[in-house]
């Protein structure tokens, strides 16, 4: 199949279809397909995998899936990140996706379970950051009756709802210390034990794992188990931020522009113009694709016309950094003022992404770390 046709088939409207949603816990179950074969070119991160990957399956299952259109892959970086997840989705090997806040790490997973043998089987996602410290072991593991005050009655664990399926943990790096151990038993033996029991079960499930932290940096700083790093890390996936994939801009727009019109069918908006389409495709988008979700999801529900102007772009250049106090003057301030003004403008142009911001700075991320907290303002050489 050309690729055109495999990049329009992707933005082919599908119905959704979700059995539970909730903030920070989803349980889906995806629908079996039939397969067809496209070729994709790899990229040459991936060239040990062959100059040339024929992907078995991936782009029916995706286009059939819950989340059609979701992994828009116009640029060379995103289909070679397809063809990755064609590879890894035959096995049940865990995978560790890489990615700035925003480039969308929860739908690689998804598209993950969604390609492999599991499509059939729940998918549980749950965000390790967004529940509390002292109820996440429950979450996840279950608890019997009696095992803590309040707990009137056993659970099961989402582990235990997962079973057969694939179990996606987001942001794995804000995991507690603690429950580290337990996960490496789940990884090594498949073995889960309820807070509160004696007994331990068995389980079979996928653990895809998803971090926009330094997860290397964390296990020198002894907040995460270098153990259970290498557990998750068989398969790295990095997912890459916006900036380095502009070619899929214009079709994420109308992907979203469709979506946001579904939700907001009184809405006036049907199209971009092409000064406004440019402007979009060179923003600087420092909240990656969430941002740019969001962007049109706010130009649908305020528009009063049907085509989106530059003129209702406004807020792209309200959030752009502030290049007149960057220009000014600063002769009066010492090297240690500036270095320590320079980390703020570059923490502020990343949202806080320290890792990003690093990259920027052209410094490693401890450096960013000691230079951060020194009171002085001085990077650490």
């Amino acid at each position: 199949m050309p690729l055109a046709e495999v990049i329009a088939d992707t933005m082919n409207p599908q119905p959704k279809h979700w059995d539970a949603k909730f903030d920070s816990i989803v349980v889906q179950s995806a629908q079996p397909s039939e397969g067809k074969t496209i070729d994709l070119d790899a990229h040459r991160k991936n060239r040990l995998l062959g100059e040339r990957v024929t992907v078995q399956a991936v782009s029916h299952r995706l286009s059939s899936s819950p989340f059609d259109g979701e992994l828009v892959q116009a640029s060379p970086v995103m289909r070679a990140l397809v063809a990755s997840i064609a590879l890894v989705a035959r096995s049940d090997t865990p995978v560790l996706i890489l990615g700035e806040s925003g480039t969308g790490k929860e739908r690689v997973a998804r598209a993950i379970h969604a390609a492999g043998s599991r499509a059939n089987q729940p998918f549980v996602a749950v965000n390790t950051s967004a529940i509390p410290e002292q109820l996440l072991e429950s979450e996840l593991f279950g608890h019997v009756r009696g095992a803590y005050t309040g707990a009137a009655m056993a659970r099961r664990g989402l582990l235990m709802e997962a079973h057969g399926g694939t179990m996606l943990l987001d942001e794995i790096g804000d995991m507690p210390l603690m429950l580290q151990p337990k996960l490496l038993r789940v990884l090594q033996f498949g073995e889960t034990r309820p807070v509160g029991s004696d007994r331990t079960g068995q389980v079979d499930v996928r653990v895809i794992a998803a971090t926009h932290r330094d997860l290397g940096l964390l296990v020198r700083e002894g907040r995460f188990r270098e153990d259970l790093l290498y557990r998750l890390n068989v398969i790295p996936l990095i997912v890459p931020p916006l900036r380095d994939r502009r070619e899929d801009i214009l079709p994420l727009v109308t992907q979203f522009l469709r979506e946001a019109r579904d939700r907001n069918p009184m809405s006036p908006v049907t199209s971009f113009n092409d000064e406004a389409m440019n402007m979009l495709e060179q923003a600087p988008w420092p909240g990656n694709v969430r941002e740019l979700e969001s962007a049109i999801e706010r130009l649908v529900v305020l528009g009063r016309k049907a085509e989106i102007t530059v003129s209702d772009l406004g807020f792209l250049q309200e959030n752009a950094p502030d290049v007149a106090s960057q220009t000014q003057d600063d002769t009066s301030l010492t090297l240690k003022q500036m270095n320590q003004r320079y980390l703020q403008r570059v923490l502020a142009r990343t949202h806080g992404d320290k890792v990003r911001a690093a990259e920027i700075m052209d410094i490693n991320l401890s450096t960013l770390y000691r230079w951060e907290h020194s009171k002085s303002g001085e990077p650490a050489i």
